[in-house]
């Protein structure tokens, strides 16, 4: 009986694929780990959400948010797109890197700060319906603005050097930390929504300095041409300032504007909703992030070719995610949150389409922020923004939960039929097809077994 080799065992060349992929440093293996790691801070925010949830009942879940979403949402819009103009001018002039970093650096400082004034004046008027104690502990939370939008331009930096290492590190880092001291607060029992006001926001703050310290000593550079680069920072940001505002407008804006319009419980069970439903969007968030670099070197025709083969393959695990998870949503939320919350399903169901139709236009959009021009992005994707806003108001008084789920599932649908307008009619070119078939399948076989056949030391393509 011929003696099996060992070699040539199946699991060894599983293992030899695996550990060639991990090594490599190539598009598709950076983001396919993004990927993974967003299944474990997803997998982290939930446990997280669970207990916070579990623990501080509808009202107090309600209350947490309020005070933590405030920093965030400001934080991230006073960016005025210089992240994505960072990535954009340091891809195409990588001698200029480090100037252009320590110029975004101090814009960001100028508009973090100008951020922390913004929300300590307007949370008073916004949070009536909280109590006083909730509203000044939510001005207290935004001192961390300024680190806040410092945070995204070093996130911008390491997407540029290709660091997805290190950047895949703060991100699962920060969420466990958060889920550590939520752990901590139930042991001693002192759990309430300002002390997880505390573990959501401020494990972040030394990993933040740390990297900020970091990169400075990376790039010791002399500040030369300075009105230059601020000029190229500026201009490009100020184009795709619009796409981003309204990507963090998607992000926060329903739960801002519900704050203010219902009580804090029937936030705490839209909050809910939306964290279960933002579940699948790790998908497209993590081929994003390696999308727009990657594209920003490519030709017109290259970049549009990638661009709509990450958004078939995306938006379709997306959406059989979704599927799964509408299916085992009254199973779901009332074994993980409990029978307080069985009144979000119907929302959570609305809020998952909406994320799935949002995640493509996200993935759509980057082909129009590698090609240079974010400005028509930013105004079609504002048309979404214009139409959410009113219909929330409008809505949400006379529907309640469930008129916020029509409010932004209709603005989703909006922003991604005027992107693909926009690809057809400003770039001119014929769209390509928008559901996935065997050639996709193929390429991603095809990608996989690249690695099967490399040998670890040729494991950097």
């Amino acid at each position: 009986m011929q003696q099996l080799n060992a070699k040539s065992f199946p699991a060894n060349s599983v293992w030899s694929s695996f550990r060639n992929f991990t090594k490599s440093k190539g598009n598709s293996s950076a983001a396919v780990k993004t990927m993974f790691v967003s299944i474990l801070i997803l997998l982290i925010n939930m446990l997280t959400g669970v207990l916070t949830a579990r623990y501080l009942g509808p009202t107090g879940r309600g209350e947490q948010t309020a005070m933590a979403s405030w920093s965030q949402f400001l934080a991230f819009s006073m960016s005025f797109g210089i992240p994505s103009a960072l990535i954009y001018n340091a891809k195409k002039n990588p001698d200029d890197a480090g100037v252009l970093y320590r110029i975004a650096l101090l814009i960001a400082l100028f508009f973090g700060s100008a951020a922390t004034i913004v929300g300590m004046v307007v949370l008073p008027y916004w949070l009536k319906s909280f109590s006083p104690e909730v509203i000044h502990f939510a001005q207290w939370t935004m001192i961390i603005c300024p680190l806040m939008v410092v945070s995204q331009i070093n996130n911008a930096t390491l997407q540029f050097r290709g660091d997805y290492k290190k950047f895949n590190m703060l991100r699962y880092v920060i969420p466990l930390l958060t889920l550590i001291m939520i752990g901590v607060l139930i042991l001693t029992d002192t759990i309430n929504p300002f002390t997880t006001t505390v573990a959501y926001l401020f494990p972040s703050v030394p990993l933040f300095i740390w990297l900020t310290i970091h990169l400075l000593r990376t790039y010791k550079v002399k500040m030369r041409d300075s009105y230059l680069q601020f000029k190229k920072l500026f201009t490009y940001g100020l184009g795709s300032y619009g796409n981003d505002l309204l990507g963090q407008f998607s992000y926060y804006i329903d739960q801002i504007i519900i704050a203010g319009l219902l009580r804090p419980a029937d936030l705490g069970l839209y909050v809910v909703a939306v964290s279960l439903s933002r579940m699948v969007n790790f998908f497209s968030n993590s081929i994003t992030v390696v999308l727009f670099p990657k594209a920003s070197e490519l030709s017109k025709e290259e970049a549009i070719s990638l661009t709509f083969k990450a958004f078939r393959i995306s938006t379709t695990f997306t959406l059989l995610g979704a599927l799964v998870l509408m299916l085992l949503a009254p199973l779901v939320i009332p074994l993980l949150y409990g029978k307080d919350f069985n009144t979000a399903l119907t929302v959570f169901r609305m809020l998952l389409l909406e994320v799935t139709i949002s995640g493509g236009t996200l993935i759509l959009a980057q082909v129009f922020m590698a090609l240079g021009k974010p400005k028509f992005v930013s105004i079609l994707q504002g048309v979404g923004l214009i139409l959410v806003i009113p219909l929330l108001f409008l809505l949400v008084p006379k529907f309640g939960l469930f008129g916020a789920g029509v409010a932004m599932l209709s603005s989703a649908i909006l922003r991604f039929v005027f992107i693909i307008l926009n690809i057809r009619f400003n770039l001119k070119v014929k769209i390509p097809r928008l559901l996935i078939n065997g050639q996709d399948i193929q390429w991603m076989k095809t990608t996989m077994n690249s690695y099967i056949r490399k040998k670890p030391m040729d494991a950097n393509g």
